[in-house]
This record gives C-alpha cells, sequence and structure tokens, in this order.
C-alpha cells in the first residue's frame, strides 16, 4: 500500500527512540519512516521487528560530519518524491565521558552530533515540512542547572556556541570534579531546547517543540561508563524506574514520543518545552532571545564554514544561472 503520512528522524535504531519507531509502524499503518543513522547490527534487529520492513528506508549518515548529513538531505529529498513530510523527529545524541574529541570538521564532538546536524537538518528539511506538521528536538532536564536530575548529571554554565563548539575551550572552567563531557552534554540539551524555540518563532506553517524524555535506564546512552554504572543502567535500574523519581520506562517514554509525533495538539505546543506529555517552562536562559540569536547566527556560521557544496547543488545553481537553460 501506499502510505500517506512521513516521518524522518534520527536516533531511531536504539533506546526508546527504536520503541517509538516500532509501535508507529505497527499501530498506524499510513506511516512510514525515513531514518538516518550509522549501518550497525542494530538496524537489521530493527527491520526483524517490523512486521512489513519496506516501510523504512534508511539513509546511511554519520551526523559528526556535515558532509555526510549534506549528503543524507539530499538522499532524503530523492527519497521523498515530492511528498511533504509530517514529522521530522531529531532525536540522536552521544554522551562522551572522558577526553576532548573533535568531528571531522574539527568541532567538539558533542556539540557536532547533538546539536549543529540537527540545526542543519532543521534548517534544510523546513522547507519539505507539511502545512500542520511538526518538527521535534529532544532535549532533556539536563538543560536546567536548577532541575532534579536522578543521576546528577553536570549542568553546563552557558558559553557563546563558538566556544562550545572548540574541543579546547568547551566547559573548560568546571569545578574539580565535575565532568566536561557531562557538562558538554547537558550545553547539547539547552541548544537543542533553544533551537526549538528558534524555529518556532520564525516557521509559522508547522508546530516545533522540544521533548524531554527524563532520565530513561537500559538505553545506549551509558555506553562510555565503567562496566559497573553500565551493568546497573542497562539492568538493575529499569527495573526500578517505575519508583524513582524523575525516571521513566523505555516503554513509557516510546510512548509518550508516539504521542507527540501523531496525536499532541502541535499548534497549542508550538515553542514549548514538553517533560513527557506535559508542557514546562524550561530555564530562563532557554528564553533568553539574545543568547538563542547567538546559537542561530553562530551556528549557520560554523556550517557554511565546513559544509561542503556537493556536486548535485552546483550543478543546480550553474542551470539556474545560465541563460541559455532558462530560455530551452
Amino acid at each position: 500500500m501506499t502510505t500517506s503520512r512521513v516521518l524522518v528522524m534520527t536516533g531511531g535504531s536504539r533506546g526508546f527512540g527504536r520503541r517509538m519507531v516500532e509501535r508507529l509502524l505497527s499501530e498506524h499503518d499510513d506511516w512510514r519512516v525515513i531514518l538516518l543513522a550509522r549501518a550497525s547490527p542494530h538496524l537489521s534487529e530493527l527491520k526483524a521487528a517490523i512486521a512489513d520492513p519496506s516501510r523504512i528506508s534508511v539513509v546511511e549518515t554519520d551526523l559528526a560530519s556535515l558532509a555526510s548529513v549534506t549528503e543524507s538531505i539530499h538522499d532524503i529529498e530523492l527519497l521523498l518524491q515530492g511528498q511533504p513530510i509530517d514529522a521530522v523527529l531529531l532525536n540522536a545524541g552521544v554522551q562522551i565521558v572522558e577526553g576532548d574529541r573533535t568531528s571531522p570538521d574539527g568541532l567538539e564532538m558533542t556539540f557536532a552530533v547533538n546539536h549543529l546536524a540537527h540545526f542543519l537538518l532543521a534548517d534544510s528539511l523546513a522547507p519539505h515540512i507539511k502545512t500542520g506538521g511538526r518538527l521535534i528536538f529532544t532535549s532533556s532536564e539536563v538543560h536546567d542547572p536548577d532541575a532534579f536530575c536522578l543521576i546528577g548529571i553536570a549542568r553546563a554554565t552557558w558559553q557563546s556556541p563558538d566556544t562550545l563548539a572548540d574541543s579546547t575551550r568547551s566547559q573548560m572552567d568546571q569545578p574539580e570534579g565535575v565532568e566536561r563531557g557531562e557538562a558538554r552534554y547537558s550545553a547539547s540539551k539547552l541548544l537543542n531546547l533553544m533551537s526549538a524555540r528558534h524555529f518556532a518563532a520564525i516557521e509559522p506553517r508547522f508546530s516545533t517543540f522540544a521533548f524531554n524524555p527524563s532520565v530513561v535506564p537500559g538505553t545506549d546512552i551509558a555506553r562510555e561508563r565503567n562496566i559497573f554504572q553500565i551493568l546497573a543502567w542497562k539492568y538493575l535500574l529499569p527495573a526500578l524506574a517505575p519508583i524513582l523519581p524523575g525516571a521513566r520506562s523505555l516503554s513509557r517514554t516510546a510512548g509518550d514520543l508516539l504521542w507527540l509525533v501523531t496525536e499532541a495538539d502541535a499548534e497549542a505546543l508550538r515553542g514549548a518545552y514538553v517533560d513527557g506529555r506535559t508542557v514546562e517552562p524550561g530555564s530562563e536562559e532557554s528564553r533568553d532571545a539574545a543568547k538563542i540569536e547567538a546559537v542561530v547566527s553562530t551556528s549557520r556560521g560554523l556550517i557554511a564554514r565546513h559544509r561542503p557544496v556537493q556536486p548535485h547543488v552546483i550543478a543546480a545553481s550553474l542551470q539556474a544561472s545560465d541563460p541559455r537553460q532558462a530560455s530551452a
């Protein structure tokens, strides 16, 4: 059958994103998914769990590379064949615990993957989102230095986005014992919320908002922790999630996300920070117009500096500028 609705997403090959995809395709016959992901056994497992794997199209993407993201945008446009997108879900994320890692473009890795790649996707895919559609960024309560978080992850201190993009300067002045990697992760979640507020303000055709999944034990976000932390995260804490304050099960979070993609009143959520299914104000900083503008201008500048122009883009530009083509 020809499906009538399209979800484009990152972060759908494992964790609560994968659970949401499985439920979407089993409970809603009229949806198909275009999934941006790196090649991995997780993709085979996901397709094996779906009754009709043809309803998932995988675009191999390295979110750390602006060249890869740029090429993926072109691939998505080809897959769409002119069909508008009903929902874009920007859900992928990494949490680097130790060391200073840089992306292929020379940017701090957490900033590059969690924020900049998704900002580029949102900016590029916005024209393809249908009127009344939705654009969803995954954020977190850790964006807010005053919010409770069960696992006590280090919070970010505000830095200009160009500083956050620099692996040697990003979250450099932390108190002793505070992990810079955690602070960088928290900063990226603030940037995601600020990006959502920006797109909500400038794009009237569709609704943009941010999702807080809260603490969801059992995902792979703790894969860089020590073995004891990994075992507790994967096997002990999921059993305790229903009774732990501030924790949610994979199943509940996948259900919340599915609701946001398919059923929630998107217009009522425009520009909102949605904690599960409840609208919360988010941090004061996340609503600071001057800081949001700094995030937007810096992100666009970094993309312009590091994003390569693809051959098909050059060809299209030459054709548009050639008067012989225009009169043909």
